[in-house]
């Protein structure tokens, strides 16, 4: 296990040092899906926030555990007097006369035998803390990987887009230099080549506003990666198929199975929901232990203390203790009944957001569900939609070459197949987008 360990720590060094000095020259850098996820689960600032609190949050179970560990203190003390005479005893027949050094030793020990269940329940609340902490860094990861996989899908769709526009203006800037020949040919009037110079800008502007939208839709899954947004960076095509079958939308739908199957299966595998679970444990632990004021404390101690004005005779001058003390609480001012209605009240706080969280899941699956049942439709609209479209374009095209059609049918023609293209690749990605949605929702993404 430790040798995995040191190999992926050395993979992630080699990793984030390649991509240093790909920065800093400007080259670019391919990431596929898998890659953006890696990434953003080690350097996404949210989740290096949550996963610090969990470090400190381990440390508070080392401090619960010790108290079930006895105290034990040391000190050694030395003391001059500087004024020899001051303060000294009367000798017969030499005088005043006293040691001008002092020594003192003392090690002490203190055992808590049982303080009312207060150091079991704070054992247990920091135990319950951790846990819920737990899976709120599980929570806060899987929430980047939506994010990634939402942003990841909006670059392909846009880098689909581009294509289609590109591909669009380059069919245009054929059409005109065509139009331009005929026009010299004396085969087509110039207001022909008017309106292919007029339909081209329109291209174009839609091309240029397509590869706006890709540019920032880069920058934002980048940063959402954790790295520099204005990063050279290209995303694998590949990581993502350019269409839907209709056994893949079958086989969804049975993985995911009916709403209420659903449902259970999120509240089972939600970190989400886990940590509002530990929370309350952690509530419970809180109350049990607020209770602990109204019990006695046992206490143990021991311990060996020395002092002399030499730095010897500690068997002859050093002294050993032991004891027992009883603490028992008769009126605390009501200081304990205080401790036990906040923790009460922290309890039905956690209870509270325990049955909002359950209400907001159940909104989030039939959301997911009807977005899923939506992005479907879209797919076998959109279908439809490109081969009429391509049919009518078809058709256009070839009214046009014989002078059957105007220019203007056969742009308009040509229009709507670009569009339906477009709103199909939109299909698609939004279909993607859904199960994402679905499986974020389900815990499962």
């Amino acid at each position: 296990m430790k040798l995995v360990k040191a190999l992926f720590v050395t993979a992630a060094i080699i990793f984030n040092a390649s991509t240093s000095d790909a920065q800093s020259t400007g080259a670019s850098i391919s990431y596929s899906l898998t890659d953006c996820l890696n990434v953003a689960t080690s350097q996404n600032y949210d989740v290096q926030i949550a996963k610090a609190r969990l470090r400190t949050a381990t440390a508070d179970i080392q401090g619960a555990f010790g108290q079930f560990l006895p105290s034990v203190s040391f000190n050694m003390g030395y003391q001059r007097r500087l004024n020899t005479e001051g303060g000294g005893q009367f000798n017969l027949p030499g005088g005043f006369s006293a040691p001008a050094n002092s020594y003192s030793m003392n090690l002490g020990a203190q055992y808590t035998i049982f303080n009312g269940f207060s150091r079991e329940s704070n054992y247990s609340r920091a135990q319950s803390t951790v846990a819920s902490l737990e899976s709120t860094t599980e929570s806060v990861s899987l929430q980047t990987k939506y994010l990634i996989w939402q942003q990841f899908i909006a670059i392909l769709k846009n880098g689909q887009i581009v294509k289609t526009r590109r591909e669009n203006l380059e069919l245009g800037n054929n059409e005109l230099k065509r139009a331009k020949a005929r026009q010299e040919a004396g085969v087509t009037a110039i207001g022909t080549v008017y309106a292919q110079e007029a339909d081209n800008g329109s291209r174009e502007l839609e091309l240029v506003q397509s590869e706006n939208q890709m540019n920032l839709a880069k920058a934002t899954l980048l940063t959402t990666m954790g790295l520099n947004p204005a990063q050279n960076a290209e995303f694998t095509e590949s990581s993502l198929a350019s269409d839907v079958s209709d056994n893949e939308i079958k086989n969804f739908r049975m993985e995911i199975g009916s709403m209420d199957a659903a449902i259970s299966h999120a509240v089972e595998k939600r970190p989400d929901y886990a940590a509002v679970k530990s929370r309350i444990q952690a509530a419970e632990s809180s109350l049990e232990g607020s209770r602990s004021g109204y019990y006695p404390t046992l206490s143990a101690s021991g311990g060996w203390s020395w002092q002399n004005t030499e730095f010897d005779n500690f068997s002859k001058f050093g002294s050993s203790t032991i004891g027992l003390n009883l603490r028992v609480p008769i009126f605390e001012n009501f200081t304990t009944n205080t401790q036990i209605q906040n923790a009460k009240l922290e309890v039905t706080q956690r209870q509270i957001e325990q049955a909002q969280l359950e209400q907001t899941l159940k909104a989030q699956v039939q959301s997911a569900f009807l977005n899923l049942a939506s992005a479907e439709k879209q797919l076998e609209i959109t279908a439809r939609t490109v081969r009429s479209a391509q049919q009518n374009y078809n058709s256009a095209q070839e009214r046009f070459n014989v002078g059957a059609a105007s220019v203007t049918d056969y742009l308009t023609a040509n229009t709507q197949l670009i569009n339906s293209k477009i709103n199909r690749i939109t299909a698609v990605y939004n279909y993607f987008e859904a199960q994402s949605q679905m499986r974020y929702v389900l815990g499962d993404l």
